[in-house]
C-alpha cells in the first residue's frame, strides 16, 4: 500500500496502472480479487477489487462508494479497505482483467467455489511448484472435483453435468461406439443421444476436443460436449465396465504373452520331461542304487560348489563398480518441482484395518507435490473391515478407494493389474499397507530415470525393517535383506543380469510395464517374475539409494506362510520361464541365463536340499559311516561335508558384511547363527513345494500390524480431507 496517497479527500488515491519495478512489469491488479465483480458491474459502479492485504480486500471506487457498491461486495467474507481511482485507469484496469476470458482461479472466485485468499495461495504453490491450479485447490480441500468440472466447463463455455446426482446412467449401445479403451483414456463418458447428436460428458473438455473430430468420423454423430466431475467419469466407466476390468486383470498377460503365464504349472511338454525324468531315476535306483546315489551326490555337490562360488564372485562386483545409483541431495535440489511428473501408487490391501492410519501418515509425509499424487487403495469387495476403516479415515484428495470385484485369484498381481487400468502417473510404484518409505523416495526415482538410460524401466528401493530388534526372527530377517539389497541385487546389476524385483518399493515406467503385460496374476511372486520379464523384454533395472522400512514377521507360523509362498513362486518362475529353454537362452543371453538358473533356481533348491544334506551328515556320524560310506566313497562324503561347512560359513560371512555396511553392527551376533535360520527356511520351502503341487496360485496371506513403530498424527491430513 506504498502507493497510497492521502489528500483532502476521505479516501487514500491508488495508482491502478502497470509499473517497471526490478526490470519487470508489475501489476497492482490481481486478477482474481478482480473477478469478485462482473465487468458490467465494475465499470457501471466505477468499482474494481484489485488485491489483499492483511487488512482485507483492497477495493478502488471512482466515487465515494455508496449503498450499490456496498451491497455488490456484500457477499465478500472480508473487510473492504477502500481507496480512490481515476475512472480512465479503472477502467483500464478492468479491461486488462475483465475484458479477456476469466482464468480458472478468476472463475473460482466468481462462482464463489474458492475464498480470494486460498485461490491465492494456490497460485503461490502453483509458482514455486507447478501443477494445475484447479488439483492444487482440490488437494487442499478448498474445492472437490465436481467444482473442478463446473469451472472449467464455463471457462470453456461448456455446459456442466452432474452424471451420479442426476442419475444419468450411460447406455451399452452408446459406450460400444468406441472401444472401452478410449473412454478410460480419454476420461469421458457418452451419457445420451437425441437423433445424430451425441451427448458426451469429459472431465477436460479442452483436451478430449483433441479427439473430438476423430469420435464424430468414427461414429457419424454431431458430438456435443459436457463438463463433468472427474470422479464422475472414473464411477460410471467402473460401474459399467467392472466385469471388463476384472478381465483384463486377469487375462491381459495370459492373451498377450500366454507361454508367461504361471495360470497352468506345468506344460504337457515340461510334463512329459519330468515324468520320464523320475521314472528314468526309479529304474536305476532300482537296478545300480550305489551308482545312481554316486552320481546324485557328485552332482549335489559340484551344484553347490558352483553356486557358492557364483554368489561370492557376484558380491565381489559391488565392492569394485558402484553400481547403486547413488542420488545426490544436490541432485534432488536441482529438480524443477514444476516439471515433476504424476506419480502413481500403488497399494493393494486385504484385512489391513490396523495399519490403515499408519500408511496414510507414511504416504502423506512423501516429499512430493501432492496434486500429482494419484494413491490408488487397492481392497476387496468382500473385506468389509478395512472398506469401512478407510472410508471412515476421510483421506485427503490424492487418496481414492479401488474396490476390486469378488473373484479369483485372490492374489496381489491381480489388484495390481486392475491398479494399473485406472493409473493416471508417468510412473508406479508399489508400496505394501505396513511400508514406510523414505519421503524424498519418489523425488529420487525421477531423477534416477531421467539420468538413466532409457531402457531403465524400474528402479528398486531397499527394503529394511524398523522392528529388527524385536526377537531372534526379524534379526534373521533383516541380515538377509541386507545380503540381498546390499550385495546380491547390485552384483547382478553389475553383471547386467536380470534382477528378481523386491515385493515392494520398486518403481515402474508405465509405458514399459504395461507393454510387457503387467504383473502375472497367477504367479505368487509376481514381483520376480517382472523382473525377468522386464530383462526379457531388454528393458534394465537400477538400484537407488533410498530404503522403505516395513514389518519383519516376528511370529513363526505368519513367517512360514509367507516364506513358503516366496519359494512356492520362486519355483513356479522357473518353471513357466523354462519352457522354452532355448527361447529363454537367446533373449537373457548366456550371462543372464547362467544368472536366472542360479537365482531362480538355485534359491530355493538350496533350501530343499539342506535338509537332505543335513540327515545324510546325522546318519553318517549315527551308523559310524557304515551305510552311508557303502554308498558313498570316502572323498565324495568329505568334499560334500567340506563344501556344507565352507557354504554355511560364506554365507553367514557375507551377511555380516552387508550388516556391516549398513553399520548394524548389534546384529552382528543374530548373523554368525543364520544356520538356524536357514534350517526354519528349508521348513518353509518344503511346505511351499507340497502347495505348488496343489494349489500353485493360492496366495496365502502375511498378517501385518502386529508390531507398529510410534506413529504420529499428520499435519492436517487424514481426518480432515475434503469429501468428493
Amino acid at each position: 500500500m506504498n502507493q497510497l496517497v492521502a489528500e483532502r479527500d476521505p479516501l487514500p488515491w491508488i495508482r491502478l496502472e502497470p509499473r517497471r519495478r526490478f526490470g519487470r512489469t508489475v501489476d497492482p491488479v490481481r486478477p482474481e480479487a478482480a473477478a469478485l465483480v462482473a465487468l458490467q458491474d465494475a465499470l457501471r459502479l466505477g468499482v474494481l477489487p484489485f488485491a489483499v492485504s492483511t487488512r482485507g480486500l483492497l477495493v478502488a471506487s471512482v466515487d465515494e462508494p455508496g449503498d450499490e457498491q456496498l451491497e455488490l461486495l456484500a457477499d465478500v467474507a472480508m473487510p473492504l479497505v477502500w481507496a480512490r481511482a481515476t475512472r480512465d485507469e479503472l477502467e483500464a484496469a478492468v479491461s486488462r482483467t475483465l475484458g479477456r476470458p476469466l482464468r480458472f482461479g478468476q472463475w473460482a472466485v466468481r462462482l464463489r467455489c474458492a475464498s480470494l485468499p486460498a485461490v491465492l495461495s494456490a497460485l503461490e504453490t502453483q509458482a514455486r511448484s507447478g501443477g494445475r491450479i484447479g488439483e492444487l485447490l482440490v488437494g487442499a480441500g478448498t474445492i472437490t472435483s465436481r467444482d473442478v468440472a463446473e469451472i472449467l466447463g464455463r471457462q470453456q463455455a461448456v455446459p456442466f453435468v452432474d452424471l451420479l446426482a442426476g442419475g444419468l446412467s450411460p447406455r451399452p449401445d452408446l459406450l460400444s461406439l468406441m472401444p472401452e479403451g478410449f473412454w478410460r483414456r480419454e476420461q469421458a463418458v457418452p451419457f445420451a443421444q437425441s437423433g445424430d447428436r451425441l451427448y458426451v460428458a469429459a472431465e477436460d473438455p479442452a483436451r478430449f476436443k483433441r479427439v473430438l473430430k476423430r469420435l464424430e468420423l468414427r461414429t457419424g454423430k454431431e458430438v456435443r460436449l459436457f463438463a463433468c466431475g472427474r470422479r464422475d467419469v472414473e464411477r460410471t466407466l467402473e460401474r459399467h465396465y467392472r466385469g471388463e476390468y476384472l478381465r483384463q486383470s486377469r487375462e491381459a498377460l495370459l492373451e498377450a504373452s500366454p507361454q508367461d503365464s504361471a495360470i497352468h504349472l506345468l506344460t504337457r511338454r515340461q510334463a512329459v520331461f519330468l515324468g520320464s525324468a523320475l521314472a528314468l531315476l526309479a529304474l536305476g535306483l532300482w537296478g545300480a542304487t550305489s551308482q545312481v546315489l554316486l552320481a546324485l551326490s557328485i552332482v549335489v555337490q559340484a551344484a553347490y560348489v558352483a553356486l557358492v562360488t557364483f554368489k561370492l564372485w557376484l558380491v565381489r562386483r559391488p565392492t569394485r563398480e558402484l553400481v547403486e545409483r547413488y542420488v545426490t541431495q544436490a541432485e534432488l535440489a536441482a529438480l524443477d518441482a514444476r516439471r515433476l511428473p504424476t506419480y502413481t501408487i500403488l497399494v493393494p490391501l486385504r484385512d489391513e484395518a490396523e495399519v490403515l492410519m499408519q500408511l496414510a501418515q507414511a504416504l502423506d509425509r512423501l516429499d512430493y507435490p501432492h496434486d500429482r499424487l494419484d494413491i490408488k487403495l487397492l481392497l476387496e469387495e468382500d473385506d468389509r473391515r478395512t472398506l469401512a476403516a478407510s472410508r471412515a479415515l476421510k483421506l485427503p484428495a490424492c487418496f481414492e478407494i479401488v474396490v476390486l470385484p469378488d473373484a479369483e485369484p485372490r492374489t496381489k498381481p491381480k489388484a495390481c493389474n486392475y491398479g494399473l487400468l485406472h493409473a493416471r502417473g508417468e510412473y508406479v510404484v508399489i508400496y505394501d499397507a505396513e511400508d514406510m518409505p523414505e519421503p524424498d523416495q519418489l523425488k529420487k526415482a525421477v531423477a534416477a530415470f531421467r539420468m538413466a538410460d532409457p531402457r531403465v524401466a524400474c528402479v528398486q528401493a531397499k527394503l529394511s525393517y524398523y522392528n529388527r530388534l524385536q526377537n531372534s526372527l526379524t534379526r534373521w530377517f533383516t541380515a538377509e535383506y541386507a545380503m540381498w539389497f546390499d550385495l546380491l541385487l547390485p552384483g547382478l546389476q553389475a553383471a547386467r543380469m536380470p534382477i528378481p524385483l523386491g515385493g515392494t518399493s520398486n518403481h515402474l515406467r508405465v509405458a514399459a510395464l504395461r507393454q510387457v503385460g503387467g504383473w502375472d496374476p497367477y504367479n505368487v511372486t509376481e514381483d520376480a517374475d517382472l523382473g525377468i520379464r522386464l530383462h526379457k523384454a531388454g528393458y534394465r533395472t537400477l538400484l537407488i539409494n533410498s530404503d522403505t522400512y516395513e514389518e519383519a514377521n516376528a511370529e513363526f507360523v505368519n513367517w512360514v506362510r509367507q516364506r513358503s509362498r516366496w519359494v512356492k513362486g520362486y519355483v513356479q518362475t522357473w518353471l513357466v520361464h523354462m519352457r522354452h529353454p532355448g527361447s529363454l537362452l537367446r533373449e537373457l543371453g548366456w550371462r543372464g541365463f547362467i544368472g536366472f538358473q542360479a537365482m531362480i533356481l538355485g534359491t530355493p533348491l538350496t533350501f530343499l536340499l539342506n535338509p537332505v544334506l543335513w540327515l545324510v551328515t546325522t546318519a553318517w556320524f549315527l551308523t559310524a559311516a557304515g551305510a552311508i560310506e557303502a554308498m558313498f566313497p570316502t572323498w565324495v562324503y568329505y568334499v560334500g561335508m567340506l563344501t556344507m561347512l565352507s557354504g554355511n560359513f560364506t554365507f553367514a560371512y557375507l551377511n555380516m558384511i552387508a550388516l556391516a555396511r549398513r553399520g548394524e553392527w548389534d546384529l552382528m551376533e543374530s548373523a554368525a547363527t543364520s544356520p538356524l535360520y536357514w534350517m526354519l527356511m528349508s521348513l518353509a520351502a518344503w511346505k511351499g513345494m507340497l502347495q505348488l503341487l496343489t494349489r500353485p496360485s493360492h496366495w496365502e496371506k502375511t498378517v501385518h500390524g502386529l508390531w507398529r513403530p510410534q506413529a504420529t498424527r499428520m499435519p492436517g491430513a487424514v481426518g480432515q480431507g475434503a469429501a468428493d
